[in-house]
């Protein structure tokens, strides 16, 4: 039993961890490291408690959330489905080819005025923001997952398989552990934009409590909004793993790139 925790759970991880909020703290209480509005851990723990107390966190987070993941979730469609006919029909991907290029160059936080201006301070620019960011390496993955080693495509063909067989029982199975790698990248990248766009364009959610904390000069707050983001950033990952797992258990085991 103690063995199974020790493989689930990083406890050296966790111990670096807490030793360095640990020497954190020492180091700002003794005055070893002055900064004006670097507070210590302790100040932050009171600091999340006031935002819980106050509702502000479950507001916040709340917002950022339904953002984040709904542009997320559109993503998965539109990436999965274009991606799939980009990676099975050459002549598509043939003449779309440059294009994609040219729009990928294009740095993702330059899209956020752009949403600002098309769909003013609202949830609509989160969305939007948050869906073209997830889009991209949601897209990539699944063109490159439906690439499947033509040896498996002859093997469809020697079993005299037709071309939709070919599709869910070898292209969609090969393309699944690609695929789910794209989407955790995409629900990451999906987060952090909803973030910018809140700080920059809709004053809402956990975006602007950070921004609004920080101009309020109360770092404790502050840093408390800086640690829920980092620990919602590993829930949902770990969620989607989940999710993939229970839903492609055979594909995930048997690949290495979604462990």
């Amino acid at each position: 039993m103690a063995s199974r925790t020790s493989q689930r759970v990083n406890l050296l991880g966790a111990a670096v961890f807490v030793l360095a909020l640990a020497l954190w703290e020492l180091l700002v209480r003794t005055g070893i490291v002055s900064f004006s509005y670097l507070p210590p851990p302790s100040d932050v723990a009171a600091g999340l408690g006031e935002l819980v107390r106050n509702g502000e966190l479950a507001a916040a987070l709340g917002h950022t959330l339904a953002a984040a993941l709904a542009g997320w979730a559109i993503a998965v469609v539109l990436g999965v489905a274009a991606g799939s006919v980009l990676g099975l029909v050459r002549p598509v991907w043939t003449y779309s080819m440059a294009s994609l290029e040219a729009l990928r160059a294009l740095p993702i936080v330059a899209f956020v005025p752009v949403a600002v201006l098309l769909y003013g301070f609202s949830v609509r620019t989160e969305v939007m923001v948050a869906c073209y960011a997830a889009l991209w390496p949601i897209l990539l993955n699944t063109i490159s997952g439906m690439r499947t080693e033509q040896r498996m495509v002859e093997s469809g063909a020697v079993l005299r398989l037709s071309r939709a067989a070919v599709l869910w029982k070898i292209r969609l199975p090969a393309a699944t552990p690609s695929i789910v790698v794209g989407t955790r990248l995409g629900l990451s990248i999906s987060l952090v934009l909803t973030l910018v766009a809140e700080m920059v364009g809709n004053p809402a959610g956990l975006g602007f409590l950070l921004v609004e904390k920080g101009q309020a000069l109360q770092p404790g707050q502050m840093f408390a909004a800086v640690f829920v983001i980092g620990v919602t950033g590993i829930v949902l990952n770990a969620l989607v793993m989940a999710a993939a797992r229970l839903a492609f258990r055979g594909q995930m085991a048997s690949s290495g790139e979604a462990s």
